[in-house]
């Protein structure tokens, strides 16, 4: 199958997933969509009017039932519609917080920081009563030809095993919040330097996922070996990852001389709440997510 057809055929598991509306403050908002999802957390005792719904007595009963429960609150964050208020007031906030982390992160030094961070920004966006989810993201870079002439890959699929290559926040107003891409790892230190602190965008611009972004070589060529192609090892063994793709579009950030495609493959954070998020394997700087909340965050609101 050439490039073109893996093109199509990725590009066609998404076009329900594009905007419903035009002229809407939040590029993702689709009436319609929200009008079903809404009635489907509403038909379940569940208020879809108020964020934090995830963390309901409500919501953690028909999640015990239903896996795909938080993937239907994710889809609700991308299809609602938000007036200007409340995206000014969850802007000034998403800022605050977010910079908190990037500052944490930085100080901490250690690489792959990205499903710790992006939980614990998910989870201050929670507390601060921000409408919110955590997306486990494939990630492909574009450098400028003079830092890599070749992309850097973060596959989801590698040696036929679903991993979780990358984490970011989506948080109306913004599509992308990305606290850790700068301390991730890369085969070039110059890969690092030529990346921002954070990642942050208000635009919504579509990207065409290809197959090959999302399966590594390695797991490419087991699956030749196996006399299966990608396409078809996709819909059959990872159905759920293409259905949530459906509703969860892939979307680029251009920077300059280059780009990042960020592709959500599931909803991913913490089932703790901020106050409840202890131990070493969720400390960032040496510090525990609400001791960064109560230093680094609230004094700045």
């Amino acid at each position: 199958m050439g490039e073109a057809q893996r093109r199509k055929l990725l590009a066609t598991r998404q076009t329900t997933a594009l905007p419903g509306s035009t002229g809407s403050l939040w590029p993702l908002s689709n009436i319609a969509a929200q009008e079903q999802l809404e009635t489907w957390f509403s038909q379940r005792g569940m208020d879809p009017s108020t964020p934090g719904l995830h963390d309901t007595p409500e919501f953690l009963q028909v999640e015990q039932r239903d896996r795909s429960a938080l993937n239907q609150v994710a889809r609700l964050i991308e299809a609602r519609s938000y007036t200007a208020d409340e995206l000014g007031e969850a802007e000034r906030k998403i800022r605050v917080a977010a910079q908190a982390v990037v500052n944490r992160v930085a100080r901490d030094q250690r690489q792959g920081l990205c499903v710790v961070a992006s939980g614990v920004l998910s989870r201050m966006l929670d507390e601060l009563g921000v409408w919110n989810y955590t997306a486990n993201s494939n990630l492909t870079i574009h450098f400028p030809r003079a830092v890599s002439p070749e992309p850097r890959y973060f596959y989801s699929i590698d040696h036929g095993q679903f991993v979780a290559p990358h984490a970011i926040v989506v948080a109306p107003p913004f599509t992308v919040v990305d606290v850790t891409v700068k301390h991730q790892f890369y085969d070039e230190g110059a890969m690092g330097q030529w990346l921002p602190p954070m990642v942050m965008t208000k635009e919504m611009r579509p990207h065409h996922v290809t197959s090959n972004e999302l399966v590594s070589p390695s797991a490419r060529a087991e699956l030749r070996m196996l006399g299966m192609t990608v396409e078809r090892y996709l819909a059959q063994e990872k159905s759920d990852m293409l259905e949530l793709m459906r509703h969860l579009p892939s979307r680029e950030v251009a920077l300059e001389g280059g780009r990042l495609a960020y592709v959500v493959v599931a909803v991913g954070g913490y089932q703790e709440r901020l106050r409840d998020l202890k131990g070493a394997n969720c400390s960032i700087d040496g510090l525990t997510p609400v001791e960064i909340y109560e230093r680094d965050v609230l004094p700045k609101l």
